[in-house]
């Protein structure tokens, strides 16, 4: 330590649980110029007083929460005459402020943090495509299995009372999704993010591969939709709380530039589950003769969820969570004057009015298309399929496009221009599956695709900034998963209610014109909490 030069006092500052690799000691703190320097020795080179910054979090006195940043610099000990030249590459220096947890991002040899920053984000988004793409092929393998579904588990009937059948076990997996979101964002926001990932994708895929067992309703009757929904149930619990920590573990490891495009991963994850449950469920349409697949290839599908899960706990052990929490001008242009309770309340107010078009475009988009192409545009199954595997690749694509235009042209117009285009063209493009053409039915929903993937590759980092980060992962698991819940799951049931009370196959279009509208309210209320 520099005794010529005394310690600025009434300041605090935190330097909690830092990972220091175990021979390197830390022999100094000096305060000069506004600046903490951590110097560092090697093992073989401890002078009398190093101190270990194991498990003892170093002090200074405490001071409000609005204390100013400083610059922290982590410098290796000794430097040499020879190498006083390169002392600003040897050290490693972050911008925080008092008060923050910070970590000690220095490799052991080159204390350059650059190299394992970006090694690390890349794992976080590698882990998070791969959990959550897991966790949306066990929550979506059924509807892509519908059109064998509907027949081994519901009595035979009308086409309209299957479809309300199949898709109201379906909702059923969203009845719980609110309560998960809870639990998993208490756990998320009180204990670790990582915890709570980890749980989810364990919770998620017992009974996903439980469906594979199940007996039919010849079988056993009432009791197998019954088992079903039960299931169901259990699979909306984990779901719940798995995307939206996702949303927040990406956001918040990303660089402030570019948040938008980390946190498009979150939703580009679901689409890559989508297009591997709908691959997944066309080879085996494709490969196995109707008997087979009636008898015992469904069951395959759901099973080899017990394989998936432990690749996504694998992967996802050795992550870590996010550094402290930065100022929430990082999130977006200014600051709230509410209070945090009060924040949280409008935050979830907020998501559920910007989620509308997000909750129920998905879920006719996406989950409901697949089924209603081959009941009413008369589509073979494979065809259907097909169509709709190609668009779930666009969607894929799309993505992350918007999560980058949001981080260049801002949050709100990125939302509010696919909203407003949404709203004129739902009709005409729905009208395009009245002609049974294949080509016709594509290009219906890939038009579809097209808003729909923009405007929600800039929702994530649009939701993480509404809420402080106590309660980040609580607020945003409650508000979109109450939205998912009462606009999403309900969607397909509520699309083919209009189908028959109609009598008009373009009818559903009349959901994507309304959500759509609610969600440009919302986009321009965005300016109330000063987010760009």
């Amino acid at each position: 330590m520099d005794e010529g030069k005394p310690a600025q006092q009434a300041h605090s500052y935190e330097l909690a649980a830092l990972p220091i690799p175990t021979d390197q000691l830390v022999t100094g703190i000096a305060t000069q110029s506004g600046s903490l320097d951590v110097r560092v020795n090697r093992q073989d080179d401890v002078t009398p007083g190093s101190k270990r910054l194991e498990d003892s979090p170093l002090l200074q006195d405490q001071v409000a929460s609005d204390c100013p940043r400083v610059a922290l610099n982590f410098v290796p000990d000794p430097i040499t005459a020879e190498e006083n030249d390169d002392a600003q590459k040897a050290g490693v220096h972050k911008t925080v402020k008092f008060n923050d947890n910070v970590e000690y991002f220095g490799a052991q040899d080159s204390y350059n943090d650059s190299d394992d920053e970006a090694v690390h984000l890349r794992r976080v988004i590698a882990s998070s495509i791969v959990g959550n793409t897991l966790e949306w092929y066990d929550f979506l393998i059924y509807t892509f299995l519908g059109g064998v579904i509907t027949k081994l588990f519901f009595p035979k009937n009308s086409v309209y009372a299957e479809m309300i059948a199949f898709y109201g076990v379906f909702a059923a997996g969203f009845a719980t999704r609110p309560l998960g979101a809870l639990v998993f964002g208490i756990i998320s926001d009180r204990y670790s993010r990582k915890t709570a990932l980890m749980l989810s994708i364990i919770i998620m895929s017992i009974p996903t591969a439980l469906v594979g067992c199940l007996p039919t309703y010849r079988q056993a009757g009432l009791a197998a939709p019954l088992l079903l929904v039960l299931i169901r149930v259990l699979q909306g619990f984990a779901v719940g709380g798995e995307f939206t920590s996702t949303m927040v573990f990406l956001v918040e490891h990303a660089p402030a530039h570019s948040r938008g495009l980390h946190g498009s991963w979150a939703f580009a994850s679901v689409m890559v589950g989508v297009i591997v449950g709908s691959l997944v469920a066309m080879v085996f349409n494709l490969a196995l003769s109707e008997q087979a697949l009636m008898s015992w290839g469904w069951r395959v599908p759901f099973l080899l969820s017990i394989v998936g899960s432990g690749v996504g706990v694998y992967i996802r052990r050795h992550l870590r969570d996010p550094v402290a929490e930065e100022d929430d001008l990082h999130h977006h242009g200014g600051s709230s004057r509410r209070g945090p309770l009060r924040r949280v309340a409008s935050g979830i107010l907020e998501v559920v009015l910007l989620d509308f078009m997000n909750a129920l475009g998905f879920y006719l988009v996406v989950i409901f298309l697949p089924l209603y192409m081959q009941n009413f545009a008369h589509l073979s199954r494979g065809a259907a399929l097909s169509v709709h595997t190609v668009n779930m690749v666009l969607y894929l694509c799309l993505i992350p496009l918007g999560g980058w235009l949001s981080d260049k042209y801002g949050r709100m117009r990125v939302i509010l221009v696919p909203a407003l285009l949404m709203m004129p063209t739902a009709y005409p493009l729905w009208c395009l599956f009245k002609t049974g053409n294949v080509f016709a039915a594509w290009f219906a929903q890939a038009a579809l695709v097209v808003l729909m993937a923009t405007f929600t590759g800039a929702l994530p980092a649009t939701f993480v900034a509404l809420f402080p980060a106590e309660y980040r992962c609580t607020g945003l698991s409650i508000g979109h998963n109450i939205s998912m819940a009462a606009f999403g799951g309900t969607a397909p049931m509520m699309a083919t209610g209009l189908l028959q009370g109609t009598k008009d196959i373009a009818s559903p279009s009349a959901l994507l014109t309304i959500s759509a509208t609610l969600t440009a309210a919302g986009a321009l209320l965005l300016r109330r909490w000063k987010i760009r």
